[in-house]
């Protein structure tokens, strides 16, 4: 007998706040040990789903609720979250939501002094899930001073010490570098392979959960439109028509698929789809000279004066009991039209340097220059009308009643026209596709969509630096697309972007130049190409899981004529089109 750890049966819901149902007539069963891929675009209702499933809905978030949701045979309406928490344990969208304690230990002590644990069997679990977590230098930090990855990691050991038989992760890889997320995805596969656990996971990286998961459920508009193994779902036309952030060698194997230069399915496993372009390659003629069109930097920036100019800036935090510098000696120089990915594993100093660049942090020792003027003495208000900065975490920007408010608040010091405003308000809310958004409030929205609206908030004031901590974060492919056409727009506007972000196939789609970092030191500063194609500093800095350059650097051993560096699908077309 099949065992059904969670049974949905015409659920629906629809928020307080709200005049349309979120999720609409859900039925679903999840059975026992499987790992499950819950996938649709921003705002299709994903989390929402994920919280009928721990009883969050409709205990905490209030409103009209339709149907049944069963947890192990418990009805979520008659059972607390707190009863439902010893089966589901729960890692949020926004991890810093469920980290309170003073230190990382007491935040792993915490839910099982709850449930009345002996001080040894606390403490056992606790050094299990440090060890497999590979958190040890965080032990003594708090949460709150961790980065978003940091954060990520210790919110995932908080849920593996409760040893639940549910696990449920609301997109649990989105602050994690690819090394991190992969090794996160290894443990999972093995609870679930060796202790039968469920694992439910809600993710827009699809590349890395994909190898790992049973079953895909595809949601879109609060309804499920697909539930089906993963070989299925990409074999069908569903999951291509809904603008999702696919892996961009699938989506390319459908497109050929579709053009007849193959026929079968669509293959998912990574050595399969190596064998695949083989076979597609093996049907051209050689070409005699290749080099790929990489996006660099552009000579003549370098006559201009840098809107960004560090000099030897270093940080450490005061909670640091071992006083490791969160950034050190850190100097360089960053242009107009450049577009500067900074990239490096979880807890490099990455945030902490567009903190300090942001005014956010004064750094304990160095200079910054912003536009020509030394910002040591400038209070932020001053520098926020530079430089604008997109929060890894929305929530920290987004306190007002409704997104349109949100947007006016941040023209307030502008001193602009009424007619100028209306313009700039109109402008961004076209250019996000936030109109259909503007009177909600951003706190009954979901984690992509406020996003949307903290990147509304710097976008409206036309600063001439723009700095975007992990803008893909909760975002579709349509999403993203226009976070880069945004990014280009500005660039040929002669403005300086900075991205902080672990999406790799972003990065290289557009990215002029990056700055690794590795221990709060500059590892490796070149452009995409240069930095791409360099595997020892792409080990170091945690960036090395990435299946496309993978793809195309195995294949060069076969087809030397096809280049190692290819890093995204615009590149590989090129390629063909010039062999025979």
């Amino acid at each position: 007998m099949i065992d059904i750890d969670i049974s949905a049966i015409n659920v629906s819901f629809r928020y307080k706040t709200s005049d349309d149902n979120i999720l609409k007539e859900i039925n679903l069963n999840i059975n026992r040990g499987k790992f499950v891929l819950i996938c649709g675009p921003t705002g299709s209702g994903k989390t929402s789903l994920i919280r009928t499933m721990n009883g969050l809905i409709p205990h905490f978030y209030r409103g009209k609720f339709y149907g049944y949701m069963k947890v192990k045979g418990k009805d979520t309406i008659s059972s607390s979250p707190a009863l439902l928490s010893e089966t589901v344990g729960t890692v949020f969208q926004t991890p810093e939501n469920q980290l309170f304690s003073m230190d990382v230990e007491r935040e792993l002590a915490f839910s099982l002094e709850n449930l009345g644990f002996s001080k040894e069997k606390i403490k056992e679990k606790i050094e299990k899930v440090i060890s497999i977590t590979q958190i040890e230098k965080l032990r003594h930090r708090p949460p709150f001073q961790l980065s978003g990855g940091e954060q990520q990691k210790v919110a995932i050991a908080s849920l593996l010490a409760l040893d639940p038989d549910i696990l449920v992760l609301d997109e649990p890889l989105s602050n994690l570098d690819p090394k991190t997320s992969f090794e996160i995805l290894n443990l999972l596969k093995h609870l679930q392979s060796s202790l039968n656990k469920t694992i439910i996971i809600s993710e827009h990286r699809m590349e890395s959960v994909i190898p790992f998961v049973d079953e895909m459920i595809v949601i879109n508009n609060g309804k499920i439109i697909q539930h089906d193994n993963a070989k299925s779902v990409f074999n069908s036309e569903i999951i291509y028509s809904l603008g999702l952030d696919l892996p961009p060698i699938i989506y390319w194997l459908k497109k050929k698929r579709d053009e007849g230069f193959f026929s079968g399915e669509i293959l998912l496993n990574f050595e399969d789809q190596k064998q695949k372009l083989a076979e597609i390659f093996s049907k051209y003629t050689e070409i005699a000279e290749f080099k790929p069109n990489n996006i660099t930097r552009e000579k003549e920036i370098y006559e201009k004066n840098p809107n960004i100019f560090l000099k030897d800036i270093s940080h450490s935090y005061e909670f640091s009991a071992d006083h490791t510098k969160a950034l050190e000696n850190i100097s360089c120089s960053i242009f107009p039209r450049e577009i500067v990915a900074i990239m490096g594993p979880n807890g490099a100093g990455k945030s902490t340097l567009i903190k300090c660049i942001s005014g956010l942090i004064k750094p304990n020792t160095g200079n910054i220059w912003i536009q020509g003027r030394n910002i040591k003495n400038s209070p932020t208000y001053k520098i926020a009308k530079n430089v604008g900065l997109m929060f890894q975490n929305p929530d920290h920007q987004l306190f007002l009643n409704s997104v349109l408010d949100e947007i006016k608040f941040s023209l307030k010091n502008l001193q602009l026209s009424d007619a100028e405003e209306k313009s700039r308000i109109e402008k961004t809310l076209r250019d996000l596709n936030l109109n259909d958004l503007s009177l909600l409030s951003p706190f009954n929205l979901s984690g992509g969509q406020r996003k949307k609206v903290s990147l509304a908030t710097i976008l409206c004031r036309n600063t001439n630096i723009l700095i975007f901590d992990e803008p893909t974060i909760g975002q579709d492919a349509e999403h993203k697309k226009r976070m880069n056409n945004l990014i280009l727009q500005a660039q040929n506007q002669n403005k300086t972007s900075i991205i902080v972000s672990h999406d790799l196939e972003f990065v290289a789609n557009l990215a002029t130049r990056i700055i690794i970092l590795e221990k709060g030191k500059i590892l490796a500063d070149g452009n995409v190409e240069e930095i791409f194609t360099q595997s020892t500093i792409l080990k170091r800095a945690s960036l090395d899981k990435y299946n496309f350059t993978l793809l195309f650097k195995d294949l060069h051993k076969d087809f030397p004529w096809i280049p190692e560096n290819i890093l995204n699908i615009k590149q590989l077309e090129d390629l063909l089109s010039r062999c025979h």
